[in-house]
C-alpha cells in the first residue's frame, strides 16, 4: 500500500520485548501498513525505528477534521429499528446482553449523539439578534500508562471536547426548549470567599464491595466474558455485572455530568482478558473506580448510578437502562438541577480562581504521571530485576557453601551450613521482592490511576465555566439583550460557576484526604517489607554466634 506521513497526538509507552513502538505527542511517523488490525498500524519515525501503534494515537498529516452535523433522530419509537453501525464499533464483548442486536446499539448511538447536538441544529448561534459565535474547539485525551499489552485508552479520542458538545450556549442563553422539570435537585452551599461552592454532605454514606470475578459463558459457550459481584452496603443484595456495563454506565455518567470529573475506568484489553494476574488487577480499578464514585456528594446519589448498584430484574435493567439513554437533563442542562446560592459571583472574584486551579491542575497531572511511571517501573524491577539480583547473590553464596562441606581429606565443615544459609536467605529475599510490587506499588500505581483520570478531566470542566462566563459577557455588551433575559443568563451562568466550585472543593478534599491516605498505606507496607528482609537477615546472622 502507499505509505503516507502521520502526527503523533499523545504519547504512547510501547511494551519492551513486543513489537509496539513508543511514540511522542508531536513527532511525525510514515505508516507502512494500516492492516494490522485490532485498531493497530505499523510504521517508521524519523529515527528509523519501526513497530506497531494505535490508530487513534495518530491523524493523518495535511487534513483538516471534518465538521460533524447534528445526527437526526430516528422516527421509530422502539430502540431496536434504528440502523446498525459497523462491526468495529463494538466494544472487547461483542455484545450487550442476549438481547441486544446491531440495530440497538445503532440507535443508542444516535441517541448518544443527539445529547451533544442543541436544539434545531442551531448550537453555535446566538439568540437576541446578535453574530454568530463558534466555540473553541480542542483535542483531548489521556494517555494510558498501564503495562498490559493491547491496552486501549478508555476516553474518546472525539475531535471536539465535551464541553464542545455540551449544549453549553443553549443552557446559558435558555433556549432549550421541552426539558422537563428536575425530579431530584443537588444543593449547593457558599461558605466564603474562599469556599465558594461546596456540595450538600452525603446524608447516608455507602460503601460498594467488588468481589468474585468469574469467567461465564452464553450461547452455548460462544460467548465468554468476566462477571463482577457486587454488593452495596446498603442493601446488601448481590449485583453481576460485566466490564460491558461499566462501560455503559461510564458513557451516561460522562454524557450527563460533563461539569463534573467522572472518575476513569480501567483501560479495555485486546488480549490476555482471562489471564488471573488481569483479572485480579481489573477488578482492583474497577473497585477504586466504584469507592470514588460511593463518596461524590452527586454521582453516589445519581438514578443511573444506583440503577446500577440494585437492579437484579432483567426487564427492569432494560427500562432503566433505556430511560437513562432518554435522560434530557444532561450536560450544561445538568446545572438545571442544581439548586445554587442566590448571591452573585463576581468575575474579578472567580476569574482568577479558576485560571490559578487551572495551572495548579495541570502541574499536578504531570506530577501524578510521573509518579505512576515510577510506580509501574518498581514494580517491574521487583518483579524482574529486584528478583534476580538477589537470587543471584543468594546462588553464589549457596555454591560457596556447597564447596565449603568437604575439604581436602574429606572431612565435613561447619562453615558449608553458615554460607550456604546465607544464599538461602538471599534467594528468600529475592521471592519477597518478587510479590511485594503487588503489595505496595500496583495499590499506589491505581489510586493514582484515578486521579490521573480526574485531573485530564477538570481542565474541561473549568473551561465549561470559562466559556459560560465569556458567553455572559457577550451578551452584556449586545444591547438587543432584554435586561430579564439578561438576568436569567446571570443566573444561570452563576449556577454553572457554583457547580465547579463545589467539584473543585470536592476533589480538594478527595486529594488531601484519599491520597494522604494511600501514601500512609503505602509506606506502612515498605516498612513491613523491610522489616521482613532485616528480621531474615538477623536470624541468619545469629547461625554464626
Amino acid at each position: 500500500m502507499a505509505k503516507f506521513k502521520v502526527r503523533v497526538l499523545y504519547d504512547f509507552q510501547g511494551e519492551q520485548g513486543s513489537a509496539e513502538m513508543s511514540i511522542t505527542a508531536g513527532e511525525t511517523l510514515t505508516v507502512s501498513r494500516t492492516d494490522v488490525g485490532e485498531g493497530w498500524w505499523e510504521g517508521v519515525n524519523s529515527k528509523g525505528i519501526s513497530g506497531l501503534f494505535p490508530e487513534a494515537y495518530v491523524e493523518r498529516m495535511g487534513s483538516s477534521p471534518p465538521g460533524v452535523p447534528a445526527p437526526m433522530l430516528p422516527s421509530q419509537t422502539d430502540w431496536g429499528e434504528a440502523n446498525a453501525p459497523p462491526k468495529e464499533d463494538w466494544d472487547e464483548d461483542d455484545d450487550w446482553d442476549d438481547e441486544a442486536t446491531y440495530s440497538e446499539i445503532g440507535n443508542n448511538q444516535v441517541n448518544r449523539n443527539s445529547i451533544y447536538s442543541n436544539e434545531g441544529g442551531n448550537q453555535n448561534q446566538f439568540s437576541y439578534g446578535s453574530h454568530v459565535q463558534n466555540d473553541n474547539v480542542s483535542l483531548s485525551g489521556v494517555s494510558t500508562m498501564g503495562d498490559n499489552k493491547g491496552t486501549i485508552t478508555k476516553k474518546s479520542l472525539n475531535i471536539f471536547s465535551s464541553y464542545v458538545k455540551s449544549g453549553l450556549e443553549t443552557y446559558i442563553l435558555g433556549t432549550a426548549s421541552n426539558l422537563p422539570v428536575a425530579s431530584k435537585k443537588y444543593h449547593i452551599f457558599r461558605e466564603s470567599d474562599e469556599v465558594l461552592g461546596r456540595w450538600e454532605v452525603i446524608s447516608n454514606p455507602y460503601t460498594v464491595q467488588i468481589t468474585s470475578p468469574k469467567k461465564a459463558t452464553k450461547m452455548g459457550g460462544l460467548k465468554s466474558f468476566i462477571a463482577y459481584q457486587l454488593t452495596p452496603s446498603f442493601s446488601n443484595v448481590e449485583v453481576s455485572r460485566r466490564y460491558k456495563h461499566f462501560d455503559w454506565l461510564h458513557d451516561r455518567l460522562t454524557a450527563k455530568f460533563n461539569v463534573v470529573a467522572i472518575p476513569p475506568l480501567p483501560d479495555k484489553q485486546v488480549s490476555g482478558r482471562y489471564e488471573e494476574l488481569f483479572i485480579e488487577h481489573r477488578r482492583a480499578q474497577l473497585q477504586e473506580f466504584v469507592n470514588y464514585m460511593c463518596r461524590h456528594p452527586v454521582l453516589s446519589t445519581c438514578d443511573v448510578w444506583i440503577h446500577f448498584l440494585t437492579c437484579t430484574d432483567e426487564k427492569q435493567w432494560k427500562l432503566g437502562k433505556r430511560n437513562a439513554e432518554k435522560d434530557q437533563l444532561v450536560g450544561a442542562n445538568f446545572c438545571a438541577c442544581v439548586e445554587a446560592p442566590d448571591k452573585e459571583i463576581l468575575s474579578s472574584l472567580a476569574e482568577p480562581k479558576i485560571d490559578d486551579t487551572m495551572n495548579y491542575v495541570a502541574k499536578m497531572d504531570q506530577c501524578i504521571k510521573n509518579l505512576m511511571q515510577t510506580a509501574q517501573d518498581q514494580q517491574k524491577k521487583c518483579t524482574n530485576m529486584y528478583k534476580r539480583e538477589f537470587s543471584r547473590i543468594g546462588e553464589c553464596f549457596f555454591a560457596l557453601g556447597s564447596a565449603f562441606e568437604f575439604n581436602q581429606q574429606g572431612m565435613y565443615s561447619k562453615a558449608s551450613v553458615d554460607v550456604k544459609s546465607i544464599g538461602s536467605t538471599y534467594m528468600t529475599i529475592g521471592k519477597l521482592y518478587e510479590e511485594q510490587g503487588k503489595i505496595d506499588w500496583q495499590p499506589l500505581f491505581d489510586k493514582l490511576y484515578i486521579y490521573k483520570g480526574i485531573t485530564g478531566n477538570l481542565p474541561d470542566v473549568l473551561n465549561m465555566q470559562k466559556l459560560a462566563e465569556q458567553k455572559k459577557k457577550e451578551c452584556e455588551r449586545n444591547s438587543q439583550v432584554p435586561q430579564v433575559a439578561l438576568s436569567e443568563v446571570r443566573h444561570r451562568t452563576d449556577t454553572l460557576t457554583y457547580t465547579v466550585f463545589a467539584e473543585l472543593h470536592h476533589f480538594q478534599n478527595e486529594r488531601d484526604t484519599d491520597l494522604r491516605l494511600t501514601m500512609k498505606e503505602f509506606l506502612q507496607e515498605q516498612l513491613n517489607f523491610y522489616k521482613n528482609v532485616v528480621s531474615k537477615l538477623e536470624d541468619t546472622l545469629k547461625q554464626f554466634d
